[in-house]
């Protein structure tokens, strides 16, 4: 008995090793991370950015002199990085500047089409406000 508690005491360190590996290495830049927002929540996204940021940020997601862009090298210096809970928490406590805040899944859709116009591709699961994921870890630009 002691011999298979020991066997299961190995495996079950190895596989916590390989996951923590995992783990680690989904959030270092350069590597890519599984998908995380849904095509739905990127078409959505771009729908609600159109009413409710683009008037700032600029349809192209370029921004302006005093408005960050929202897409490209600016947004992966400022960006990258960080998380995708952390920017959602940003732009959940201050966007849009100014106007009331917006829901939840408005806010997870805009994320999600930020994300896509930065070169991340959408998966089967939905962004859900407990992902925590490296930016540059899903973009390309």
């Amino acid at each position: 008995m002691s011999r298979f508690i020991r066997a299961f005491a190995v495996a079950a360190s190895a596989l916590l090793v390989v996951s923590a590996s995992a783990v680690s290495v989904a959030g270092r830049e350069g590597l890519s991370a599984a998908p995380v927002f849904t095509a739905e929540q990127a078409t959505s996204g771009k729908a609600a950015y159109a009413k409710h940021c683009a008037s700032c940020h600029l349809p192209d997601l370029s921004g302006s002199n005093e408005i960050p862009a929202l897409a490209g090298k600016p947004f992966k210096d400022a960006w990258g990085a960080r998380t995708t809970k952390e920017l959602l928490d940003y732009m959940s406590a201050a966007m849009p500047y100014g106007g009331p805040s917006l829901e939840v899944d408005t806010y997870l859709s805009i994320l999600a089409y930020i994300l896509q116009s930065n070169g991340a591709a959408a998966g089967p699961q939905p962004l859900t406000a407990s992902a925590v994921v490296r930016i540059d870890a899903l973009t390309t630009n």
